[in-house]
């Protein structure tokens, strides 16, 4: 059944806050509808790569850094200097491992407490966070501490929570300087935590003091079920009075490896979850990640990268690159849900040079299912576009006074000019 635009549902509440300056007091920038952002590996990412993640359309680059095994930091300075000149916004990611923080080697003959870890990375924490000072930085304090990889579950109450509270009341001291942007903590199961850990504590603690708002990584095979979880995130937030903080994506992608996907597969769904973020009202999302880390098809770990590991392109990045040029200085005007297929519609940011509306349909099933009817006045200039698995531009039919789309796996576009 076509449906027609005049049924878009508006955007109101939350979801109209996704237009780009009304995240910006938060350190959010962006052109898109939801900023976007890519994984890298700080110490092996070359200038050349920098520039092929501008080129295809990325604002921000997400990388880690834990506790030094030896007493001397990391310096990223350098780093930095190369993402500003290639007009790229870092987002740092502050967290450690299995054993929680890092012993410095002079301390192995001790036995570290909870309270001693709490400590360690409050005080490495907080270093780097004083030791730059670009305010384009956005902050995250640790790396999924509902994951027992990164977090012994003993650990949080022991030794998370402490060290949280001691970074906050540091910098609520430090008032009078520039505003740092952080958020926290990277959470793999929000809303669904698990009861045995008190994870609503380190949001509370966090929430009323210094968090700028609250990282989710929404790993799922489905991209379109992140609106009900944001949902539901979101009313965590309205708990604790935050509810009007932002929740970013900072962590989230799909391996092509063997067992799973294809790299056709791959692509699909990447584009599925930028636009799934942009329906769940969330303001940015960071794509995991730049490049494959190894040539193992089988492994999933090594697949998630938008270039293989020997730096070659794959489907799901020009795929990508075509969508986001054409949702660039665009803001979300209305949306809408009816079975499994969806639509986005955009407008102009104010200022857009090019006075438009973009319409974006899709699904979530395998096979075209749901259709659109979009409006459009008679003479008026109109161009339908496919991402995957061709990336083109092509003129609407002529004296269609509407444009019918059907929704299918692989997004497409209906952009009127005014």
């Amino acid at each position: 059944m076509k449906l027609p635009a005049a049924w878009l549902i508006p955007v109101c509440g939350v979801l109209a806050a996704s237009h780009a300056s009304a995240w910006e007091k938060y350190g959010i920038h962006s052109a898109y509808p939801a900023a976007i952002s890519v994984q890298i590996n700080p110490s092996q990412i070359t200038n050349q790569q920098l520039a092929a993640i501008k080129d295809a359309g990325f604002e921000y680059v997400r990388f880690g850094t834990r506790p030094p095994v030896s007493d001397k930091p990391q310096d990223f300075s350098e780093l930095l200097e190369r993402l500003r000149k290639a007009q790229l916004k870092p987002i740092i990611t502050l967290f450690g491992g299995a054993t929680v923080w890092m012993q410095p080697k002079r301390m192995m003959s001790t036995t570290m407490t909870p309270l001693d870890a709490a400590d360690n990375f409050s005080r490495f924490a907080l270093t780097t966070l004083n030791q730059y000072a670009d305010p384009n930085i956005l902050w995250e304090l640790w790396n999924e501490p509902d994951n027992p990889t990164f977090l012994k579950p003993g650990m949080l109450q022991t030794g998370l929570v402490p060290a949280i509270q001691k970074i906050c009341a540091a910098l609520e001291q430090q008032k009078g300087g520039a505003r740092k942007n952080i958020f926290g903590f990277g959470f793999a199961k929000l809303p669904n935590l698990q009861p045995k850990i008190p994870d609503d504590k380190l949001l509370a603690i966090s929430l009323q003091n210094c968090l700028s708002g609250v990282s989710v990584h929404p790993y799922r095979k489905i991209p379109e079920t992140l609106a009900d979880d944001a949902s539901k995130s979101r009313e965590l937030l309205h708990k604790y009075g935050k509810g009007e903080l932002p929740m970013i994506a900072s962590e989230w992608g799909y391996s092509n490896f063997t067992a799973a996907r294809d790299q056709g597969g791959q692509a699909q769904l990447v584009l599925r979850e930028y636009l799934s973020t942009v329906f769940a009202g969330i303001p940015l999302v960071n794509i995991y990640q730049w490049q494959d880390t190894g040539p193992d098809r089988a492994a999933r770990e090594q697949n998630y990268g938008l270039t293989d590991s020997s730096g070659q392109v794959k489907l799901a990045l020009p795929a990508l690159k075509h969508l986001l040029g054409k949702l660039k200085d665009t803001q979300l005007a209305g949306s809408e849900k009816v079975g499994e297929a969806y639509q986005l519609v955009l407008n102009s940011q104010p200022g857009a040079s090019a006075k438009r509306s973009v319409h974006v349909v899709w699904s979530s099933a395998a096979r075209p299912g749901g259709g659109f009817s979009i409006q459009r006045n008679k003479g008026q200039r109109c161009v339908i576009s496919e991402f995957y698995p061709q990336q083109g531009d092509r003129p609407c039919p002529q004296g269609a006074a509407s444009v019918d789309l059907n929704a299918g796996p692989s997004p497409m576009a209906v952009t009127l000019y005014e």
